[in-house]
């Protein structure tokens, strides 16, 4: 709880984003509504305010949303994809019409695959059969954006797909989200990877396979995270203490 309270005070923005998600998924909702009420008039990166409003959200704080479709409306498209993420992330659509425009708009791959994440989330068909396509693609980084979405809010009817892209998956800073997906699912395959990845000598790949431990429910990785709460990357401190307390809850 420490290293997540002294996460949600540092001035590395996004590592400070993570902290209140992690707080608020163990309870602590209010301290982080303290912590960044006062800051969202304060931010203007559109980016930056997609962040702290999607934590206010996830919070408690359910006005905090309009930024969100502030950002997403806006003519500025550098916010929108944070906008969709964002949505996506705490399962908001709307009425869906804008997120919808943004996943047609084939002028940014990268956004229509986020806004197309948030709308599956609701059942959209459509939105469904777009993440499967980016999976399956030639592009190894919306592969593993595609895998990532899935590992947050697919299900087990997935892994043969995952299984099958993960093969031709060379760098490991995309490897870890099929391993996390895989072992979200109950994969022992993907499982046992995505533990090996907590020691991986990228800084990317032990954040994101400290995050997902916790996602999984891997008791048999808290030796592990328990050293990763004294890397020298704030991040990885973070999400190793966050998935800590998410196992303990559910031990």
């Amino acid at each position: 709880m420490k290293t997540l309270r002294d996460g949600l005070s540092t001035d590395q923005f996004w590592p400070s984003m993570h902290a209140a998600e992690a707080l608020t998924l163990t309870g602590c909702g209010d301290e982080v509504r303290t912590v960044l009420k006062p800051k969202l008039p304060t931010v203007e990166n559109p980016q930056h305010r997609c962040g702290v409003a999607r934590e206010l959200f996830r919070a408690g704080d359910a006005s905090a949303i309009g930024v969100l479709w502030e950002v997403l409306a806006s003519e500025d498209p550098y916010g929108h994809g944070h906008a969709c993420e964002s949505l996506f992330k705490i399962k908001q659509i709307g009425d869906g019409v804008l997120l919808k425009q943004h996943m047609n708009d084939e002028t940014s791959p990268i956004k229509q695959l986020l806004a197309a994440a948030a709308l599956a989330r609701h059942g959209d068909a459509e939105a469904q059969q777009s993440i499967h396509n980016y999976l399956i693609g030639d592009d190894d980084n919306m592969a593993r954006l595609a895998a990532w979405t899935m590992a947050v809010s697919g299900d087990d009817s997935d892994i043969a797909a995952l299984r099958k892209r993960a093969q031709s998956i060379t760098d490991p800073r995309h490897k870890v989200y099929f391993h996390a997906a895989l072992a979200t699912f109950g994969d022992e395959a993907g499982s046992t990877a995505l533990q090996a990845d907590l020691n991986h000598e990228e800084s990317t790949v032990r954040v994101y396979a400290a995050e997902f431990c916790g996602h999984a429910k891997l008791a048999t990785a808290i030796p592990a995270l328990t050293k990763l709460l004294h890397d020298e990357d704030l991040d990885v401190r973070i999400r190793a203490a966050q998935a800590l307390c998410m196992l303990g809850k559910s031990m």
